[in-house]
């Protein structure tokens, strides 16, 4: 192939690239429609195997047998997944998994051709889940900021030491140094928050830093406007006296606290892991070696690193393969690796979140409904 011809497939990939893999293969003609139909189908992918069947034409070879493919068995099988998700969403919502019922109701309307109801549904689970996303972090950080209150009021010196003691003072200012930049630090977040469009999370950062700086006009500005671009069920005047209360109440009760036990390591005991082939456990450990002031640390750290990128990486390259051979079990138990090994790669996190997607569509078009399932209806 030469140079020019490379060059042009990668520009024409590089400019389909948002339409998926499948639309650039069809587009430059390495597949049909038909194939890709047969790909997506495989995968699970209903609504794309029937878009790319019902893009074939009348005068196509493939149009007959693409049109009893989509009747008999792509259609039959979005229905069914159709009723596995519009069931799952009801199930999650019924056990109050806000974010696991969205995430139901919003697969079961992209299978359906009429979705608004499903549409609904998934509308009022985000909602709950916000609000509950708000709460938590609403009182976290009043209960956190109220804290810290608190710690700069304990630096006053106590009855018998001098109101201007040395230990006391020093200990009150490198305290609000520290608060200082906890406070910034909140209203840099509140605007983060604004830009990721989640505007109650925004609010409640705006609320903590006005909390310590009452009279800061971009601060009021930014808090009112995350309240203006709230739905009203979101706003705190509507729970937060309640959730207040509640909490309240709840952390008069005594807590038993057990003992913090300082575990102990060497650098003997890193190596060993490492010789077993144990490297997540020699990680923790070697980052418990590092908070103990060991100088032999880092470099065992390095080393660890090294090598759990290099599995992940082979890990992650093995996931690819068996993805395609349509060994989809295969490619989630390697991607699953990779992301053990390196947690916070998104690549790694996204194929196996792809991966698990297709299994669980698998299974469920695998297993035998009831008829009481089948007879279930769902707004197609």
């Amino acid at each position: 192939m030469s140079l020019r011809i490379y060059t042009l497939l990668v520009v024409v990939f590089l400019l389909s690239g948002c339409a998926g893999f499948n639309d650039f293969r069809v587009s430059v003609g390495l597949i049909s429609p038909y194939k890709a139909a047969e790909d997506a189908f495989k995968q699970g992918e209903m609504i794309e195997a029937r878009h790319r069947l019902e893009s074939i034409k009348k005068t196509d070879k493939d149009y007959a047998k693409a049109r009893r493919f989509l009747n008999n068995k792509v259609d039959p099988a979005r229905f069914k997944l159709l009723r596995y998700y519009a069931r799952k969403g009801k199930s999650e919502e019924a056990a109050g998994h806000w974010a696991q019922a969205e995430e139901a109701y919003k697969t079961a309307a992209g299978l359906s051709r009429s979705p608004n109801a499903l549409l609904r549904y998934q509308k009022a689970m985000n909602i709950k889940a916000r609000k509950l996303r708000m709460q938590s972090l609403y009182m976290q950080r009043l209960e956190e900021d109220e804290a810290w209150l608190r710690w700069l009021d304990n630096y006053t010196p106590p009855r018998g030491l001098l109101g201007d003691d040395v230990s006391f003072t020093l200990a009150r200012e490198d305290l609000t140094e520290v608060l200082e930049y906890r406070v910034d630090h909140a209203l840099w977040l509140a605007n983060k928050y604004k830009k990721l469009k989640l505007p109650e999370v925004a609010w409640v950062y705006a609320d903590s830093y006005l909390r310590f700086k009452p009279d800061s006009e971009k601060a009021k500005r930014l808090k009112q406007a995350m309240t203006e671009m709230m739905p009203s069920v979101l706003r705190v005047e509507a729970w937060s006296k309640a959730v207040v209360r509640k909490k309240t109440k709840k952390s008069t009760k005594k807590v038993a606290y057990k003992k913090i036990v300082h575990q102990k390591v060497s650098k003997k005991d890193v190596q060993i892991l490492m010789k077993e082939g144990k490297w997540a456990a020699a990680k923790q450990t070697a980052l418990i070696l590092r908070r103990q002031g060991s100088p032999d640390a880092d470099a065992l750290l390095k080393v660890i690193e090294q090598k759990t990128a290099r599995l992940a990486a082979k890990a992650y390259e093995q996931g690819n393969i068996a993805f395609r051979k349509e060994n989809i079990d295969a490619a989630v138990s390697f991607w699953g690796k990779a992301v053990h090994w390196m947690p916070k790669e998104q690549t790694y996190i996204d194929s196996l979140r792809r991966g698990q997607k297709i299994q669980e569509r698998l299974a469920a078009l695998k297993r035998e409904e009831s008829p009481a399932e089948k007879d279930s209806k769902i707004e197609e």
